[in-house]
């Protein structure tokens, strides 16, 4: 089987991997391993913008906007933000709020857990930002059965905050730390 990416070119997949790969569902929980790790970095998490639930959030922040609340249509203003966003086409919305909040200094220090698609503009919109690349695949929980699946894509995280050595220290453990270098004219 094959599904289309972002860009349009068709893809390879298998069965159960296709809505990785597609907009069927976009709702994959972040690995806990990931979230201790950002724990780390940030301290507490003030705020998920893309949480699952209320009531029973995975991600364990302070404040969280649902689906139904439209993070991308709040204030993210807060001192700390883990985003894992939805993998679909929106994902480039959400990476421009976090970016655009970022700078705007409505948000202090923010970890984002991204597809590794290095072709994309939104992933060209967060390059002068540290980035860690995971090694191998992670390991994504499915909300429906709970059922633990190797993403069938690269993985990346992106920091934005005042401490990228201590996200270096931290993210160092499960892949390579990549910072752009900039050349002077």
């Amino acid at each position: 089987a094959a599904a289309e990416s972002e860009q349009g070119a068709a893809q390879p997949t298998n069965g159960d991997m296709d809505v990785h790969y597609s907009s069927k569902t976009s709702e994959w929980y972040t690995p806990p391993d990931i979230l201790e790790l950002a724990t780390r970095v940030l301290g507490t998490i003030g705020l998920d913008p893309c949480s699952n639930s209320h009531d029973a959030p995975n991600v364990p922040a302070a404040r969280h906007f649902t689906r139904e609340d439209d993070g991308l249509a709040q204030s993210w203003q807060t001192n700390t933000l883990f985003m894992n966003p939805p993998y679909g086409s929106e994902i480039g919305a959400w990476v421009e709020k976090l970016a655009g909040e970022y700078e705007a200094r409505q948000v202090r220090a923010a970890i984002a857990l991204l597809p590794a698609r290095t072709d994309t503009a939104w992933f060209r919109r967060l390059r002068d930002y540290p980035h860690c690349f995971v090694a191998g695949r992670l390991k994504f929980v499915s909300p429906d059965s709970g059922e633990v699946n190797p993403a069938p894509f690269p993985s990346m995280l992106v920091y934005l905050g005042p401490a990228p050595e201590r996200f270096a220290q931290v993210f160092a453990a499960i892949g390579d730390i990549f910072v752009r270098w900039h050349v002077e004219d």
